[in-house]
Parts: C-alpha cells; structure tokens; sequence
C-alpha cells in the first residue's frame, strides 16, 4: 500500500498525456447522458450509477475499429491485459485472470470455457452497440465467477420497420471480420438476425523454439495460428399485450484453428469449437417502474480434436488395445453445458427505495468421454436467492445493498453481501463499496480425471470432490468530477482472495504406478491472492472539435506459490504488470451539414513488464493505431460509415523465442480498412405498449 500512496501525485500528474474520453466513468451530454444497467441491474444515468460503471461506448468502438473483443478492451480500457494463444483470451481484469471475470451478453452469462478462459471470438463485435465494465466482486447480484469484476456486451436492439446494417472489415494477413444484421418489425413482432464471419492466415514473428531445453532456430510455430469462425444468431420478440412481453434467442458458432505441423513439435491435430445457446423469456410490467421477468436458457460449449496425422496414446479401451487416431478423426475431449432459469422482481416503494429480489437454479453439466472419474458425464447444480435496495437516504446519498444465499451441490452454502454509496457533492461523486464474492469450483475441478504424457513424462491429473469455494472480499473508495468540459475519476481497491484452487503435486497411487504414471497433480485450495491499487481516467473538451483523455492502472497483485509449506511466499500472479495506460487523442468535424464527417483518432497503449513464474518475464512495449473514421449521408435513411487505419504505428514486433513469454503477439505495423452499411425505416409499426418502452428499459429487462 506505501508504493500506492507513494504513486498518487505521479498518476494525476501523469494522466494529463493519455486519453480516453469515451471509456471515462462520467460522460458529458445534457441532451443525451448515457444510461447504464450492469451495476444494479436496473436503469440509471451513468453520472448518478450508484455503482460506479465504466462504459465504452458506441462512439469509441467505431472510432476504434477493433478487429477482436481482445484489442478493443486493451485499447480502450487500461484495466485489461491479454495474453491470447489456441486455448483463450488470456484475459486478465486488474490483476486476476479470466476465471474470476464475469463476460455477460446482453445481459446473460456466455457459456463455455477452453483452459479457464471464454471463448471472446463468440460475441459478434460488429453487432455491439456498447461495453459496460463493474469492477470488483458483484456475486450479490450475478452470482459465481464475478470476482475480479464484469463485463457486459451490450448489443444493438431492432425498433424499426425495417433495418439492415453490415461491416466488412479487412487488413493484413488476411485479416477479414464480416457481419451482418437485419431487423424487422410488424405489429407486435420485432425479429432480427445476424451473421459473422471472422478469418487470419496468421503469422510468425520469430522461428526460435524453447523446447525439451533445447533452443532450436528452425521452428515452424506460429505467433498466431490460421483460424476462421462464424456464428448465426436470432432473435424473436413478440407483445402479448401492453404488460407482456416474450422473448426467443438462438444462436449457432463454430470455429477451427490451424496448427502447423513440423519442426520441433510435430503437433498431430488441430482445433476445433462449436457453441449454441437456446433461451426464452418473459416480462409483465405492473407500470414503468415495477415488472416480473422469467427466463430460461440453455448452452453447449464444446471442444474437439481434429486429427491431422496417426497418433498413438497413452489410452486403452475395453479389451485392453491401445486407442489409435487417424487423420480426418473429430474427437470430442470436452463438451460444457449449462442449463438455468432464473426469476426476478423489481418494485418501486415509494420515492427512495427500488428493492430486486430474484431466484436462480442453474445446473453445470461436463461431458468427456477420457477426462472424468468414474464415467463420461459429471455435473453440479447452484440453487440461489438474492436481494437489493437501492435507497436513497438523502436527495444527495444512495446506499445499494444486496444479498446473494447460495446452494451448491458440492460444498454446501455461502453468503455474498454488498454495499455501495455514493454522495453527490456539486459536480463531485464520492463513492465506498464492500463486496463478498465467490467463484464455485467448476465441474472439471471437482471430477477432472486424465493421464497423458507431457513433455515426455507421464502425468495424471485429477479433480477434487472435497473443493470449497473461492471467496474474495473487495474494498474501494473513489471520486467522479463532471462538467461540460472535464470529467475525472479515481478509484482505489484492494481484492483479497481466500481458498484459491490450484493444481497441487501428490503421491502417485500403485495403481497409477502399473500404468507408468511418474507424476500426480490435483485440484486444492491452498492459497491466497490479493491485488491492491489505483484506476484513473480523464477526459477533456477542447474548442475546435479536439478532445483528449486517458486512462492509467496501477496493480500489484500476488498469489502464494501454491507449491511452499506452511508460510507460502506471495509471488507475481502470472501474466500481471504493475503498470498499463490507454491513451485517446481525437479531432471531430462536421465538414459538410448532413453529409460528411471526419474523425482522426490516435490510440495508445503502454503495459510494463509483466511477471511469470516459470519461462521468463515479458518486455514492456507501447503500441500506438491512427485510425480516421468518415461518416456520410447521416441525414437519411441509409448511414454510411468508413473507416482507415495503421495499426502499431512504429512497428514494434515482440521476437521473443517461443516457449519463453511475450508482451504482445502483433504482427507489426498493419493497414486495414473497415466499412459499414446501414439502412433504416424509422416509421415504426410497433404496437402501443412496445412503442413506449425505450430502449433502455428493453436492455434492462433483459438483465440479471
């Protein structure tokens, strides 16, 4: 904490060069202030959220014109690292890794996991109207997993007769994001369909290879892989009457990932993914301020092998023969499936309470026919009931408090409060929050069950039934300033971790013995983590249409090293820096009425050494894009919006030899053009109880 305190005046001194105005936590439009939903679950201007939100919104993403969830967040959130390779994002929220994130979809849990991670390819950024961020536990009110924080995908909604969007984006490497939307709207019915596609040819930044303890300078390894994927998605939404409204959604993704096989790994399959959710629900709404929701979903998540030559494994099947592969096998190694509905109240009592109350059932079902104990299938069910009040005590103070009491079929219950104030001082917010949360161990954890050579050695792994939950306790104090010209916000936390689960090394059975297994790892909660330090962002308006701001993180955070006795040392949690900033610097014109504007945007990102325990630290880099965005005939029905760029400007490559880590996987200095196509017939056919519901409220029905 004495290096936090001792960084302060360097974070406000310091924030005056980076930018960032569209991420900041208080954006300025008197006509138009930005409504959120994600803290509380309910509607709320963002500058009076009584949980403090960060939003990216619109406006930046097509500044932007990011090619992947990954480099939008990094880009325009300093809180996010990533470290990507074929198995995830690996996506880090101010020190603590993705399995302690909660990724929302409108709202709704995305499902499925490959290594602990989300699969971020399956949300459709071209379809993303906006990003919400909650930093810090918030289990009271979504449950499992949202520890370090969450993030909500907020995508655009169809209130129109006809619309019809599409985005084509291309750059090097064959680098090619495609997707599309049409909307339609007949009376009580409003349905909307998309489709995505996503393409790299990938690339290599160096040919040197760590492997087997050898440095060979001929690898074929690829920085990043060739992969393609595509998703389709529909939606149906249809009034019964003014007071109800259902809902249906589906959706279908696949993707495959290409490794090359060769020289020093010789790799034998590749990758492929395939994920479909299925959920419906309802609203009545006794008035604009009191509704019931119901809703019920269902996800697959699943990952194969795709044989690409003969393997031989260390498997055997029921007479006893060894279990062989061939070139053109799909193997199945694992398949997720959740299944939950969920019901949810909110009622306005009087004028300063607004009190949710809700119950959740949701049942974790893994399938993998070589990696369980005692069969194929396993699974765990989560029974839950939670509630809050959002009360304002005074016209200038509002305390949001909730409770979440959990079932769990493994380890039994668990408890998760949370309190936020907030007072409003003039153009100032202060702010508190404490929150308790909790990550259950996952069906894998608990019954994971595989034997495999790795690095020449035979190794089993196994799940552990006697798992207690991860639990963490969040503290933050923070300050807001907004005017018309400046906004300001700096957040202080501390994150502690209890009950961390980890692979633990233990004696090798006989039985594991007379199959040659030489090594014995299993699930265990033996360690503690806590992460400790300072978010800061601005934004400035300047005269002439020039706008600045920035954003600056400072993290420390540390684990024990699960592998010590008794007193286990507090080591770097792998893949975290102490230091990251974004920077936004913006020049908007409108240079001819109605018909053409231009936008020029300089983005940038520092990340300082990031810290592992095994296979080195990375280097620290900055990358810088230049993006101009030119928007056409606004005044129509038809939008047309293009956008040019150069990313990493000064082409800093990272050649660190594979096996060792690396800072960032760019490619270089890379050119990409990106056009999007929208049409609308804003007459409305809509019947009268949809017609006034806003849109805001449509997304807020839809959430937790």
């Amino acid at each position: 904490m004495r290096r936090l305190i001792s960084l302060l005046p360097l974070l406000l001194c310091a924030s005056f060069s980076w930018a960032q105005p569209d991420t900041v936590l208080l954006r300025g439009n008197v006509d138009l202030p930005e409504v959120v939903v994600t803290g509380t679950g309910t509607t709320h201007y963002l500058k009076n959220a009584p949980v403090q939100t960060e939003v990216i919104s619109g406006k930046a993403l097509r500044n932007l014109s990011g090619r992947s969830v990954e480099e939008i967040l990094g880009s325009l959130s300093a809180s996010f690292s990533f470290s990507q390779n074929d198995m995830g994002s690996g996506m880090q929220l101010n020190g603590l890794g993705g399995g302690y994130i909660l990724i929302l979809l409108d709202g709704k849990r995305i499902n499925g996991d490959v290594g602990g991670q989300n699969d971020l390819n399956a949300i459709d950024i071209g379809s993303v109207e906006r990003i919400e961020i909650v930093k810090g536990a918030s289990s009271s009110l979504y449950g499992s997993d949202a520890i370090a924080g969450v993030v909500n995908f907020i995508t655009r909604k169809n209130r129109d007769r006809v619309s019809f969007s599409n985005t084509t984006r291309v750059g090097y490497h064959a680098d090619v994001l495609q997707s599309s939307s049409l909307g339609l709207s007949f009376d009580r019915v409003s349905a909307s369909t998309s489709v995505s596609y996503k393409h790299t040819d990938g690339w290599q930044n160096t040919s040197d290879e760590w492997y087997r303890h050898n440095l060979y300078d001929n690898s074929v390894t690829r920085t990043v892989n060739r992969s393609q994927n595509y998703k389709v998605a529909q939606s149906v939404e249809y009034a019964l009457s003014k007071r109800i409204r259902v809902r249906a959604d589906a959706s279908y993704y696949n993707r495959w990932t290409y490794r090359p096989s060769g020289f020093p790994q010789w790799q034998l399959k590749d990758f492929y993914y395939r994920d479909q959710n299925y959920s419906m629900d309802a609203t009545y709404r006794f008035s604009a301020e009191n509704r019931l929701l119901v809703d019920a979903s269902f996800g697959e998540y699943a990952y194969y092998y795709d044989y690409t030559q003969r393997e031989y494994t260390d498997l055997f099947n029921a007479n006893g023969e060894r279990i062989v592969f061939y070139p053109g096998d799909r193997v199945m190694q694992s398949s997720q499936r959740r299944f939950m509905t969920r019901a949810k109240g909110v009622f306005s009592i009087g004028q300063k309470h607004v009190v949710s109350a809700g119950m959740e059932y949701s049942m974790g079902v893994l399938v993998s026919p070589m990696r369980l104990v005692g069969g194929d299938r396993a699974s765990a069910y989560t029974l839950s009931a939670y509630a809050q009040d959002e009360w304002s005590v005074l016209p200038r103070l509002n305390v949001t408090s909730g409770i979440r009491l959990v079932h769990h079929e493994a380890f039994g219950h668990i408890a998760t409060p949370k309190v936020s104030a907030v007072y409003r001082l003039g153009r100032f917010n202060l702010r508190a929050t404490y929150s308790h949360g909790f990550k259950a161990p996952t069906v894998k954890e608990l019954y994971y069950c595989y034997l495999a050579t790795i690095m020449t050695r035979m190794k089993a792994y196994y799940g552990n039934e006697n798992l207690r939950p991860q639990l963490s306790n969040y503290y933050s104090i923070g300050t807001e300033f907004h005017s018309s010209v400046l906004k300001l916000s700096l957040t202080l936390y501390y994150n502690g971790v209890q009950n961390m689960i980890a692979l633990q090394p233990v004696l090798t059975s006989p039985e594991d013995k007379l199959l040659e297994v030489e090594e014995t790892m299993r699930y265990t909660n033996l360690a503690r983590a806590r992460s400790y330090g300072a978010d800061f962002t601005f934004a400035l308006t300047l005269k002439g249409g020039f706008s600045v701001g920035g954003g600056y993180s400072f993290a420390d955070a540390k684990a024990q090293d699960p592998e010590q006795g008794y007193f286990k040392e507090y080591k770097p949690i792998n893949g975290t820096s102490y230091h990251n900033a974004t920077a936004r610097m913006t020049w908007d014109k409108e240079l001819s009425a109605g018909v053409y504007r231009l936008s020029v945007s300089l983005f940038g990102r520092y990340q300082s050494e990031r810290f592992y325990i095994t296979d080195g630290n990375t280097n620290p880099y900055s990358i810088w894009r230049l993006n101009t965005s030119h928007s056409f005939l606004k005044f129509l029905q038809y939008n047309v919006d293009m956008s040019m760029g150069v990313d990493n400007i000064f082409n800093y490559v990272d050649r660190t030899p594979f096996g060792r880590n690396r800072g960032t996987s760019t490619p270089g200095r890379t050119l990409y053009v990106s056009l999007n196509l929208q049409f609308k017939d804003k007459k409305s056919t809509r019947s009268p109880r949809m017609r006034g519901m806003t849109e805001v409220e449509s997304d807020d029905a839809d959430l937790n």
